[in-house]
């Protein structure tokens, strides 16, 4: 596509993003960025530009990485191989439009983040990783606060990943590598919900590798449940979800606990499992989301 427009365009079009003034830029789904001149466009031929492809800002605002964005961009190309223990942890961000405004989006990301964390974009700008360098709690790292910063800033929905703890440079490639396929692997299956950790996207693997008999062994353990009423699965569902916490589950439920309680008796009567217990809960909790999968819930 782009061939042809550079032979309909000739001269008029460029992807010297140095050129700035007067062209209307553009960005495909590979990442590859060009503009035309606004002089040779009408305003037909520029909305059905709009409609096939992505907007772009050009890049000439946009910071040089510093040395410890050059240095991690460089490990994760695998250019780089450093063969030295310190913390990390990726935070996975990903997007269906591309991230246009880098200044504003980096200093809204630092105003979050703390100062050694390390921001790099996708080739594509749609998404790309923050990189922390020293341990955070959950609680007091604002994960959902980049989503909603995104969506309200910067009309961007994305979806957040939080990788795992990791400590050997080494491997920092192939687990940013890992990751990314992961939860790309498994992103259909997952509810909405502002923050994706590893404990939401591994039982979906599972179910995904998941060999025949296995697939049917959890299907049977609810194959009584079609006519049955789904609330009671949802608080099973989201009961395994809290520990086995009733009063945790009841809150998120907008019930009371003893109407939780009363599911969770039924649901023993029913399935002779009692959800009480870790083994049986983890059990039930993979039935329910091959139930779920296989009826697209």
């Amino acid at each position: 596509m782009l061939d042809k427009l550079k032979k309909h365009y000739g001269n008029s079009i460029t992807t010297d993003t140095s050129q700035q003034s007067g062209y209307l830029w553009f960005i495909t789904d590979e990442g590859t960025r060009f503009g035309i001149s606004q002089s040779s466009l009408s305003d037909s031929e520029s909305r059905l530009l709009r409609s096939m492809f992505n907007t772009y800002e050009n890049d000439t605002n946009t910071p040089a990485y510093s040395t410890a964005q050059l240095k991690w961009e460089s490990i994760l190309k695998g250019d780089a191989l450093l063969d030295e223990e310190t913390f990390y942890r990726f935070v996975h961000f990903f997007s269906k439009q591309p991230i246009t405004d880098f200044i504003s989006f980096s200093e809204a990301v630092n105003g979050l983040f703390p100062e050694d964390a390390v921001l790099l974009l996708n080739k594509d700008h749609k998404g790309g990783v923050i990189i922390e360098t020293s341990k955070q709690e959950f609680i007091d790292t604002p994960y959902e606060a980049l989503k909603d910063m995104l969506s309200t800033d910067f009309y961007i929905d994305v979806s957040v990943y939080i990788g795992s703890y990791q400590y050997q440079l080494s491997h920092a490639q192939k687990t940013y590598e890992r990751e990314q396929q992961q939860f790309i692997e498994v992103k259909n299956q997952l509810h909405p919900k502002p923050v994706y950790t590893i404990a939401d996207v591994v039982p979906h693997l599972l179910l995904q590798s998941a060999n025949p008999l296995a697939e049917k062994t959890l299907q049977a353990l609810l194959t009584e449940w079609d006519n049955e009423d789904q609330e009671t699965l949802k608080s099973i569902k989201v009961f395994a979800e809290c520990n086995m916490n009733a009063s945790l589950a009841a809150k998120k439920l907008y019930i009371h606990r003893n109407s939780l309680q009363y599911r969770v008796d039924k649901f023993y009567e029913k399935t002779g499992l009692d959800v009480k217990q870790f083994k049986n809960a983890l059990t039930v909790y993979m039935a329910i989301l091959s139930y779920e999968q296989n009826r697209n819930l």
